[in-house]
């Protein structure tokens, strides 16, 4: 009887003892170039480098990394064992497959690592900025009446700020100019990580920038928000709504009509949410009524009238309907909703 052979057996004969270890050879130099490599770009001595592997879990003396990076004369250098390669793995973040691979390749991951810190400190810094815009929002609304610009010195004073200096704070706070660059301070950043993409990959973007960063998911967002939510919220509960929405508030600039509303809950008192919702509508029925001069400009409209209809979830049927009703294809429907960030966890009204 005939035995198939593995492609692993047909690797193993043709590789005999001297390539056996001459494969082992070259992953041995790999992860020793690797590690000189990792300790070079982090500014690691060979001392710090054995206390983070003993920290790992991997007791190392400095000589034991010396005789790995430095090879002998005859081009030899010192075993790695497999704790010694765990751990060196567990300390660069990096996976146990990748470590005996071609130095070539760490360049290019620790290029791509990179963008992904670019990215997500980005987006983290953005929505630290948006809840920054918004508590100066507040601060210069209340700050707007007298009452609470005395109440101000007056705590100053007990802090021994004199009243000139007050004062000037007070004007630092509600001048319009620092205001307004802050404003497009966050709008740049906010541009730059746009075209930046995810940082998933190191491929820019290509789709037009206003299909991936339309207003309409922030308007539909926070019309579900003032409409919906904070009424049928506990007073207690809606600031911390409000929180998680801040960069949507900051993008589709409302914080002059929605700071007051926010103020109010946040001091424990419940505030009405027409003229809110009465504004978001404005908006939605102006994107609505405007003349498409693209597809993105009919996908936004779209968006609003599925938007405007959306109860949380919807059946194939009512699917179907809905696209007969707005006289809409499948494809242009599912791109729409997608715009405006339309899914079952959404219930707008």
């Amino acid at each position: 009887m005939r035995v198939e052979k593995s492609d692993n057996d047909v690797a193993e004969e043709r590789a005999g003892p001297g390539q056996d270890r001459d494969l082992r050879r070259l992953s041995e130099e790999n992860v020793a170039l690797r590690l000189a490599w990792e300790m070079r770009r982090r500014g690691w001595s060979q001392d710090r480098m054995a206390q983070e592997l003993t920290n790992a879990g991997c007791p190392t003396h400095q000589s034991a990394i010396s005789k790995i990076v430095n090879s002998k004369p005859d081009g030899s250098r010192r075993s790695i064992s497999v704790d010694e390669a765990i751990a060196m793995a567990k300390v660069f973040g990096i996976p146990l497959e990748e470590l005996p691979l071609p130095p070539s390749g760490a360049e290019g991951r620790d290029l791509h690592h990179l963008s992904r810190i670019v990215t997500q400190e980005g987006r983290d810094a953005l929505e630290q900025y948006a809840q920054f815009i918004l508590a100066w929002g507040r601060l210069r609304h209340r700050l707007g009446e007298q009452e609470n610009q005395a109440a101000y010195k007056e705590f100053l004073a007990t802090r021994r700020v004199d009243a000139d200096r007050a004062s000037e704070a007070i004007a630092t706070w509600l001048a319009a100019d620092p205001w307004r660059a802050l404003s497009a301070a966050y709008n740049v950043l906010e541009q730059a990580l746009q075209m930046m993409g995810n940082g998933r990959d190191l491929t820019p973007p290509t789709q037009d920038r206003r299909w991936r960063h339309s207003t309409v998911a922030d308007l539909l967002c926070l019309r579900d928000l003032f409409g919906r939510r904070i009424p049928d919220s506990p007073v207690r509960a809606v600031p911390e709504l409000v929180q998680g929405h801040a960069e949507a508030l900051v993008r589709v600039g409302m914080l002059d009509l929605v700071v007051p509303v926010i103020d109010s809950y946040q001091r424990g008192e419940p505030c009405a949410t027409d003229d809110v919702v009465a504004e978001i509508d404005k908006r939605l029925q102006q994107i609505i009524d405007r003349e498409p001069q693209d597809r993105l400009d009919y996908l936004e409209s779209l968006a609003v009238r599925i938007g405007l209809r959306w109860k949380g979830s919807e059946s194939k049927q009512e699917q179907e309907d809905l696209v007969a009703e707005l006289g809409a294809t499948a494809e242009d429907y599912a791109d729409a909703k997608r715009i405006g960030g339309i899914y079952r966890d959404i219930g707008l009204r």
